[in-house]
């Protein structure tokens, strides 16, 4: 019951206030409101939930310190940038008390926002959430303002003030007004001093001296005190709109009667001392040097604006069941001739006596002249209804179309001839009539068809070769030296000395796209084709081509038309360009094939009847003898108001602002630089533009390799997305393009943290454990090989031992039975050898002993004889032996 009762208060008060004063709510306005203004030449955007506003009815609408403007609806807040808005609910933002924000109020801190039971602090984002429950008690909170101290005054409608300092809520001890009351609001003034309106007068509360006074008559009831900083205004109940002097002198500038129909919440001063409301009944209400105006905006007839903000022309308006309104004077204005809004407009030609002349698809020609609007139509003896071309030449008018040529005489304005195939046209299907300074009237038709009428009236066919005999020639152009060249599909242009063609050039498109619909001569006589294929140029005799990537908005490109001052106009299916000359210039000598050409683009929003343009028509865009640009489209004439219309897009009233960072499940407010906690990979960066005024004519572009050239695109929702980076730092890089111009670029740190297996203390641990695994593997390696090469060599020794062994048993056997054989032979020989030693010592011990030998029986001659004997046979003997030994050795070999 309470949120229903805060929602709808203001309406309860007025409707009180209708129930007050039944004669007054009945009452006729003032003779200044008899007849409302009905608003013409602006655009009005609309922001509801179909474009993101959480519900279309807002409560509250500021503006905070860095220049977002803030709306409260029941299901949340919102943000806009003049882009994007981004949506602050319980869903997105739990540390949210509450969904549903009724009253806003601007403080240097930024807005506070005021629920049932909470406060909340926005300033880009939502800095700081108030539990306001202990003093919300079937109460609600009326005012905030600062206390001078870091604190805040909070009052609510019991009549309390109560002062919050350090997270606790104290009764202001010297608000003691004396009579119960209600608190409508505080104003802040100069030295520390705030206005209380209140049910009982103002008051004024000092916070330096700590003192209240009461500083009008206590039975004023102030309902809502509002000013620009130059004057201020108090809406008082049942009396009007007062003046707030100095020394708070009440004037009564505006009656009860004659503002009895404004909603008071929405009351606001602008800085031309102009006072606008919301009007109870319809529309807006402008108050200004003592007239009351009723403005009527047919898109919010039947909505209640609660809320304005006025900021130069452009005026933010917050509705129930609308949304949010933006509404800004149209760049490009309207006709305003009824009889002509939102039809097809085709051609559109200036005549010598300054009359415009307007063809359109199915109804007719009409003229404008003077303020009066004439017309033809086939009931009034034109050919056809449809109009493809209009030109004019000694006093009478010749309007084109598919089936011949309707010839208007301007002075009595009867349709007083026509020219068809029957009277000398190749084809009723006419495109373009020109009239060139010699005063000949070329038409041009399909068919191969070149006429003209020459200064004495006399009608031409201008010879072709016969391949252009089925060839259809769409438009026209003198050029500076007098030359005529006419625009063709498919044979490019054709170019005349009087009437003798004397060169024909292709242009290199392809033939779905070699269609000239327009051609322009610059300063310096080279010329520019607008065709369906962009925008060709011929220059030095090379023709080179700007196209969709070097900044065109459409691939056709059905006019050029000069300024005659500092650049071209075209129009294409999606609006209308404008290109300076300087860069015009910079593509002539451009040899990048990536050149991107600055612009500024118009459709819509600017003003537009509709985005798409006509083309096929002849002449496909008019400057008039003024200098202003009209535009044909198929609801209606834009008409561009001076060349100084694009000088005026150059204001650089924007700001970019780091916004959000969404990771790991929370939304975090980005101030310098970011960090990604350990193991996230997957994180997002959001930024705004700040631009209301003109959105649309930015776009983005990011790298965050530093060591790359490359910038990647951004869409029109302003988020990054991030995927998978390594731990590291990064420097995420946003360049800011402006008509396709470089504005600035801003840098984002961003840190991305590694997880322990991701440090580099980890990977050097790593590093390390594999260089020792590799180590051991490659030791177990060439130990294993070492194995298999020792086993390898082992068995190899092994069998060669073995085979040794086997020699050796072999040798040692065949020792052995030498042995024996020695032994034996040795045994043998020893024997004898022994005898005949034994022999040949005794002997000689005989010979050495004795001197006479007669016991033995020989003489000492016979016993030498007989010891030479004994030792010729050990001699025998010993030769014998070693005769065996090598007898022996040789059997071995």
């Amino acid at each position: 019951m309470k949120k229903v009762t805060i929602k709808y208060f203001y309406y309860i008060l007025a409707l009180c206030l209708l129930l007050k004063h039944p004669v007054l709510s009945q009452s006729v306005p003032s003779s200044s409101t008899k007849n409302p203004e009905i608003v013409h030449n602006y655009v009005m955007e609309i922001w509801n939930n179909s474009k993101g506003l959480p519900q279309n009815a807002v409560f509250a609408m500021e503006k905070d310190n860095f220049g977002y403007l803030w709306t409260a609806t029941e299901e949340g807040l919102a943000r806009f940038d003049g882009k994007i808005l981004k949506v602050f609910d319980q869903d997105n933002y739990p540390e949210m008390l509450e969904q549903t924000y009724y009253n806003f109020f601007k403080t240097e801190s930024g807005i506070w926002a005021a629920g049932d039971r909470s406060i909340a602090l926005l300033n880009k984002n939502i800095k700081t959430i108030i539990d306001c429950s202990e003093i919300t008690d079937k109460a609600l909170i009326r005012a905030i303002a600062d206390n001078g101290e870091g604190g805040l005054l909070i009052g609510n409608q019991k009549g309390q003030i109560f002062s919050w300092d350090q997270e606790t809520f104290t009764l202001l001890p010297y608000w003691t007004p004396g009579v119960p009351l209600d608190i409508f609001g505080f104003y802040p003034l100069k030295n520390s001093i705030i206005l209380v309106g209140t049910s009982r007068g103002i008051y004024e509360l000092n916070l330096q001296t700590r003192k209240v006074k009461l500083v009008t008559r206590q039975d004023f009831s102030a309902l809502k005190i509002f000013g620009n900083g130059d004057q201020l205004y108090v809406y008082a109940l049942d009396e009007g709109i007062f003046r707030l002097k100095e020394g708070y002198i009440l004037e009564n500038i505006y009656s009860f009667k004659q503002v009895n129909i404004i909603s008071p919440s929405s009351l606001i001063a602008d800085s031309d001392n102009s006072i606008w409301a919301g009007s109870l009944e319809s529309g807006l209400i402008k108050m200004s040097e003592g007239r009351i105006t009723q403005i009527i905006y047919p898109e919010l007839q039947t909505y209640t604006v609660r809320k304005i903000i006025r900021e130069k022309d452009n005026l933010y308006l917050g509705t129930v069941g609308k949304g949010l309104a933006i509404v800004r004077p149209a760049k490009i204005k309207h006709l305003n001739q009824d009889v002509l809004q939102e039809k097809n407009i085709k051609p559109i030609y200036q005549a010598a006596d300054s009359s415009i002349w307007i063809g359109t698809k199915s109804d007719g020609v009409y003229q404008l002249k003077n303020g009066e609007i004439n017309s033809w139509k086939d009931e009034d003896g034109l050919l056809q209804n449809r109009v493809n071309t209009i030109g004019s030449a000694n006093g009478k008018v010749y309007v084109g179309s598919l089936g011949g040529v309707s010839i208007i005489d301007q002075q009595n304005g009867q349709i007083v001839e026509y020219l068809t195939k029957e009277n000398g046209l190749q084809s009723n299907y006419v495109y373009a009539i020109f009239r060139d300074s010699k005063n000949w009237l070329w038409i041009l038709t399909r068919g191969g068809g070149i006429h003209y009428i020459d200064e004495k009236d006399s009608f031409h066919q201008v010879e072709l070769p016969e391949k252009y005999a089925n060839t259809s020639f769409i438009s026209i152009l003198e050029l500076n030296n007098k030359q005529v060249i006419i625009g063709s599909v498919n044979e490019g242009f054709l170019r005349f000395e009087n009437d003798q063609l004397i060169e024909n050039q292709i242009l290199p498109l392809p033939m779905s796209e070699n269609l000239i619909y327009s051609m322009y001569e610059d300063r310096d006589g080279d010329l520019w084709f607008a065709t369906h294929g962009g925008i060709v140029l011929l220059h030095q005799g090379e023709f080179k081509i700007l196209k969709k990537e070097n900044g065109l908005k459409s691939r056709g490109v059905f006019s050029i038309i000069s300024d005659g001052n500092s650049g071209i106009w075209t129009t294409n299916n999606f609006g209308v360009q404008y290109f300076p000359n300087s860069e015009l210039e910079k593509f002539k000598h451009t040899s990048d094939e990536d050149f991107h050409i600055v612009n500024n683009f118009y459709n819509e929003s600017h003003g537009m009847p509709n985005s798409e343009t006509n083309g096929l028509i002849f002449p496909s865009a008019l400057k008039d003898y003024s200098g202003e640009i009209w535009i044909p489209t198929v609801e209606g004439i834009g008409i561009i108001r001076g060349p100084s219309l694009a000088e005026k897009e150059d204001s650089k009233n924007f700001l970019f602002m780091w916004d959000n960072l969404h990771v790991g499940g929370q939304i975090i407010g980005i101030e310098n630089e970011i960090t990604i906690p350990e193991g996230v990979r997957i994180f997002q960066v959001t930024f705004s533009l700040i631009d209301i005024e003109s959105p649309d004519r930015y776009s983005f572009f990011y790298r965050i390799n530093k060591n790359s050239e490359e910038w990647q695109p951004i869409s029109d929702s302003r988020q990054l997305n991030f995927t998978g980076l390594k731990p590291g730092y990064y420097n995420l890089e946003i360049k800011v393009l402006r008509h396709g111009k470089t504005e600035l670029i801003k840098s984002l740190p961003i840190r991305v943290k590694a997880t322990w297996f991701e440090s580099l203390v980890f990977k050097i641990l790593l590093l390390i454990a594999f260089g020792v695994l590799v180590s051991f593997m490659v030791k177990y390696y060439y130990n294993v090989r070492m194995k298999r090469s020792l086993e390898c060599k082992v068995n190899q020794r092994t069998a060669e031992l073995s085979n040794t062994n086997d020699q050796l048993k072999k040798a040692l056997s065949e020792i052995e039975r030498k042995n024996n054989v020695l032994i034996a032979i040795t045994w043998h020989q020893s024997h004898k050898v022994r005898a005949a030693l034994t022999k040949a010592m005794g002997i000689a011990q005989v010979l050495s002993q004795y001197s006479s030998y007669p016991e033995i029986g020989l003489s000492k001659n016979e016993l030498e004889i007989e010891l030479q004997k004994s030792l010729e046979e050990l001699d025998q003997i010993v030769r014998k032996t070693h005769s065996m030994s090598e007898n022996m050795k040789n059997h071995e070999s």
